[in-house]
């Protein structure tokens, strides 16, 4: 919907209100910022120039699940070597995060809060979001095998469960949500192909969810698309039927979209259609341990760099490890473990997706 004149832009992003708590002086200084500065920001976050075309994996008759892990890593180690030889010049989002639209964003806004007379408090972040998608039945062990580690850290953490490729016992959802932790939807096969779905399709497998896990209606409340494939048209059908997202990735090299795709940002933001996403905006562990091969004490260390990355420019960190790739490779627990005890060390708060989207959202309220 276009703003009316008169009236103060639309602020997707969720770093303004952390940045001038007060609703009335935020609405003031909205109104002062500069148009080019909204435009950009907008396309760059909501990955205007995202490619639209159904990855090819995805459009074969035999699952890409058919062929071993290892053999599909040693695949895609390739893939991704040829796509970085060819894409050399193309540098935006940068890798392992990029904060340079975060740390634009608060140039423009200190302009407009002058020229409102509103106030601007930059302050560090210490918020981490812990995730694990849930990618294949193989992979159930590995969950209580990361809670192990996170329970010695003090911290929780959010699971995500396919409803149609293997079914949870419900009573480990049930356990995990009495325990402290959140459970949510991460789609229905993982086949790569819900973004690129007629519309009703998308609906009926997001719905899914709670057709064959009724104990979890009342308690699920988020969803991240599987392997991230991301349109216009899901992220539309996601808002009918969950509170919030996590697909976006600020930053990522050779995904299901291609070379380097991303939203940019390591703040919360909510779409046009209300829909409120979290970003991912640590590396995956998949990238770490099987495309670039990093050793445990190198991937730790690398979660850690980001991590202070991202508090330093106010962000979130939303971290992912699959328990599957825990099971399959035993030593990234160490690896873990090693990161939950620098954010222990480091001071962070350890938040629940659910609560960090309730947080956002009370605090990005406009004074009437």
């Amino acid at each position: 919907m276009p703003d009316l004149p008169g009236r103060s832009p639309r602020l997707l992003s969720h770093a303004y209100a952390r940045m001038t708590p007060d609703g009335a002086q935020r609405a003031a200084a909205a109104a002062q910022l500069d148009p080019a500065w909204l435009d950009r920001e907008q396309r760059v976050i909501l990955e205007a120039g995202l490619p639209e075309e159904q990855p090819a994996y995805s459009k074969s008759r035999i699952p890409y699940t058919a062929i071993p892990f290892t053999v599909r890593a040693q695949l895609n180690r390739v893939r991704i070597s040829l796509l970085r030889a060819r894409n050399r010049h193309d540098v935006f989002p940068a890798d392992p995060v990029d904060t340079s639209l975060d740390e634009d964003r608060v140039v423009a806004w200190r302009a407009a809060a002058a020229a409102a007379g509103a106030d601007v408090t930059l302050t560090p972040s210490r918020d981490v979001v812990l995730t694990h998608d849930l990618d294949e039945a193989y992979g159930i062990p590995g969950v209580e095998q990361l809670r192990r580690v996170e329970r010695a850290a003090g911290a929780v953490s959010a699971v995500g469960v396919l409803s149609e490729r293997y079914r949870a016992d419900p009573s480990m959802l049930e356990g995990l949500a009495a325990e402290g932790c959140e459970v949510f939807s991460h789609g229905y096969l993982h086949d790569g192909t819900d973004a690129f779905l007629e519309r009703d399709e998308i609906l009926r497998r997001l719905r899914h969810f709670f057709e064959v896990y009724p104990s979890m209606r009342g308690h699920v409340r988020g969803y991240r698309s599987g392997q991230l494939v991301r349109s216009e048209r899901l992220y539309d059908a996601i808002a009918e039927v969950f509170d919030y997202d996590m697909t976006p990735p600020t930053v990522e090299l050779g995904g299901p979209h291609g070379w380097r795709t991303g939203c940019a940002t390591t703040h919360p933001f909510t779409r046009p259609s209300g829909l409120l996403q979290l970003p991912l905006t640590l590396p995956q562990d998949y990238f770490l341990a099987f495309i670039d091969r990093l050793s445990p004490g190198q991937i730790a260390r690398r979660w850690i760099d980001v991590t202070e990355r991202v508090w330093a420019v106010g962000g979130v960190a939303v971290h992912l490890v699959h328990p599957d790739n825990v099971v399959r490779r035993p030593e990234l627990l160490g690896a873990y473990e090693e990161y939950l005890q620098a954010m222990a060390a480091a001071g962070a708060r350890f938040r629940l997706p659910a609560e960090m989207a309730d947080e956002v959202r009370l605090a990005s309220r406009t004074a009437e």
